[in-house]
């Protein structure tokens, strides 16, 4: 298990022991872009590994499609990319599910692509055995959407369990910042405690925090790798 955090601006690349990087770039946020470009400079002049995670555009919109090119061609392990669904909340069908599908595959043509749950997560399943060649299991929204992520975990079938190459984790804990999730790790927490289940399957995946409360990441930190320490322990015997 490698672990890690998202990252907005450059000068937050050296700040925090961290094994694996995410630069978050967030649509309609004043100079996204640039900074997701200096923290691209950051990261590999200080030689640690880190994914580009576009949030809030759509592969559906030729208008952003430009910028996803541009974050594919600059990603280092991985774009990740969130399910969707149409405006009116269903399915990908018909032409927006091929439009999808080939905006997909010249982005995948490009950079390694991999899909989060985070439009539906009671229909990702779906989602991803349509379009995912690998998978974020997003924890946090798992919670979030009212489901129990331990046996969300427990209940994934073979095939999407093997495609799981990254995990974002956060907690969700009711409402801060117009959203219930995002909160920092606790020891007890069902979110954590979904993290070990995958782990018995999955022991090789890269965890990336994603926290509203930047004071709090090293203290989640230490609980990831505590899990590992423990995990790797229990593997020993």
């Amino acid at each position: 298990m490698i672990v890690g955090t998202r990252i907005l601006y450059p000068e937050e690349v050296n700040y925090w022991n961290a094994e694996i990087l995410q630069i978050s770039v967030f649509r309609g946020m004043n100079g996204s872009l640039d900074f997701m470009r200096k923290c691209t400079d950051a990261c590999k002049e200080a030689g640690i590994r880190y994914v580009v995670h576009p949030v809030k555009y759509s592969l559906l919109q030729e208008e952003t499609f430009n910028d996803l090119r541009e974050m594919a061609g600059l990603a280092d392990l991985a774009l990740i990319l969130h399910d969707e669904r149409t405006p009116e909340g269903s399915r990908l069908e018909g032409m927006e599910k091929a439009h999808f599908r080939n905006a997909l595959e010249e982005l995948k043509s490009i950079a390694h692509v991999s899909i989060e749950n985070a439009a539906h997560t009671g229909d990702v399943r779906w989602f991803w055995n349509s379009f995912a060649g690998s998978i974020t299991l997003d924890i946090g929204h798992i919670e979030a959407f009212g489901l129990d992520s331990v046996e969300f975990v427990k209940s994934l079938d073979r095939d999407l369990a093997g495609k799981i190459e990254f995990v974002h984790m956060h907690r969700n804990n009711g409402l801060h910042g117009g959203i219930t999730d995002h909160w920092p790790l606790t020891p007890d927490c069902r979110e954590l405690r979904a993290l070990k289940e995958l782990l018995k399957i999955r022991p090789d995946v890269s965890v990336i925090l994603e926290l509203n409360e930047v004071e709090e990441i090293e203290d989640s930190l230490d609980l990831l790798r505590k899990l590992r320490d423990q995990s790797i322990k229990a593997d020993s015997y």
